[in-house]
């Protein structure tokens, strides 16, 4: 593919060198023929004012007859051989050098061209296609690291020069990470990030910028690293990178429900059936299991509330005068919120098929470790029904009064049926 692009650019340009020296060939040309011409009507016109000379010297009987007739022997064949001198210069400078540099011109002109392009151009990008086949070729990790290795040093300049490709950049910044070159994707992620929107993609961006800066730290949640989870979170708070760094801290701290629930987190963003998917709720089936076997409690649900912290019951269902206007593949969002703090202080995903639902809602839900329901005293609940938990409209909400956590015994009815504007 390499091949066939180089030799498709290197016609190209000896096509638009044509369109320039045929016609610069073409005036020279012309050039040359009129500047001939001039120079042979000059000649003409001298040796016609010499012969009016003699003649008129002859008629002033200056001269005698037989030196006029000898002089203008004389001045013939000096025309003569100045026109033959002429027109063999004439010959000898269309057949030279004149002809040789135009020539030599759509020689370089393409290649220089060429050769510039490959150099400072985008002319390196030109054998990613042929890397990629190689990388896919490898038969060891040691050639497959080298070509990742070039592949990114070769995205790196594109970057470098068109910082505001996101494609180009997030695509570079995953590899660096995969490379384990992780102050590299600090740098390309913080880069990127500066010229998006507050939107979705942001907070992709984001979480990627986070889990570097998080690997970069030697896998420690840094203020730095914080500062950036909570940024990310604030525009998506089910943040694929986000859950999964928050996972491995609650694995570390022995927390395997706060774990499990922020795979359940992640399990709502990824498209169903997905390999993703099934690894995740293999490890959340796994977490279930052994809760359930601890705790002597098969149904695990309720067990949520065993831990220290405040807690609040909420159990979910949906009004008949919806039921027919839900789709398959909606997922139900149960949250707890207070009303100084715009994000869920403790939030669980279900499936639609799910409900009727009771869930303890706890400080292991929480979004942003530093916001829990313990840190609230007056929050409200809340159930969402939509495509995802994030989604603005489009799907069915409900949500209590405010109340006071402390005060709260008994669990929280929510039936949905009020379509989100």
């Amino acid at each position: 593919m390499t091949t066939t692009l180089t030799m498709y650019l290197l016609v190209l340009m000896l096509l638009a060198s044509m369109f320039v020296l045929i016609p610069v060939l073409r005036f020279r040309e012309q050039y040359r023929t009129q500047q001939s011409e001039q120079r042979r009507q000059q000649n003409i016109d001298l040796f016609q004012q010499h012969c009016r000379e003699l003649e008129a010297n002859l008629d002033d009987q200056l001269i005698e007859q037989e030196e006029f007739e000898k002089l203008k022997v004389e001045l013939e064949r000096n025309f003569l051989n100045d026109m033959e001198s002429e027109v063999e210069s004439k010959n000898k400078s269309v057949s030279s050098h004149t002809r040789l540099v135009p020539l030599l011109l759509m020689v370089f002109i393409p290649l220089g061209s060429f050769v510039f392009y490959r150099s400072i151009g985008s002319g390196p990008e030109l054998v990613l296609p042929e890397l990629i086949e190689q990388l896919g070729n490898s038969e060891t990790a040691e050639e497959q690291l080298a070509g990742l290795s070039e592949i990114a040093g070769i995205l790196d300049q594109r970057f470098q020069r068109r910082d505001d490709d996101i494609q180009t950049g997030y695509t570079l910044g995953t590899l660096f990470i995969s490379l384990e070159e992780y102050a590299n994707a600090v740098r390309v992620f913080s880069q990127l990030a500066e010229s998006m929107q507050e939107d979705q993609d942001k907070a992709t961006v984001l979480g990627q910028l986070a889990q570097a800066q998080y690997l970069l730290a030697g896998s420690t949640l840094t203020p730095t690293v914080q500062a950036t989870m909570d940024a990310a979170l604030l525009l998506n708070s089910n943040e694929q990178a986000i859950m999964s760094i928050l996972a491995v801290e609650a694995l570390l701290s022995q927390d395997y429900r706060g774990a499990a629930n922020y795979w359940r987190r992640q399990i709502s963003q990824l498209p169903p059936g997905s390999a993703q998917v099934a690894e995740l709720s293999e490890r959340v089936a796994t977490i279930d299991a052994l809760l359930a076997e601890a705790e002597g409690e098969a149904g695990a649900e309720g067990a949520a509330s065993a831990g220290s912290g405040a807690a609040v019951t909420v159990r979910v269902d949906i009004d008949d005068s919806i039921r027919d206007q839900l789709e398959p593949g909606m997922r139900v969002f149960v949250f707890a919120r207070s009303e100084s703090i715009q994000f869920p202080l403790a939030a669980r995903e279900f499936n639609l098929d799910e409900l009727p639902v009771t869930v303890t809602l706890d400080d292991s839900m929480a979004m942003i470790p530093q916001f829990t329901l313990s840190s609230a005293e007056t929050v409200y609940v809340g159930a969402t029904i939509a495509l995802n938990s994030t989604a603005d409209s489009g799907g069915f909400r409900v949500q209590s009064e405010s109340f006071d956590l402390a005060e709260q015994q008994e669990a929280v009815n929510l039936l949905v049926k009020d379509r989100i504007p």
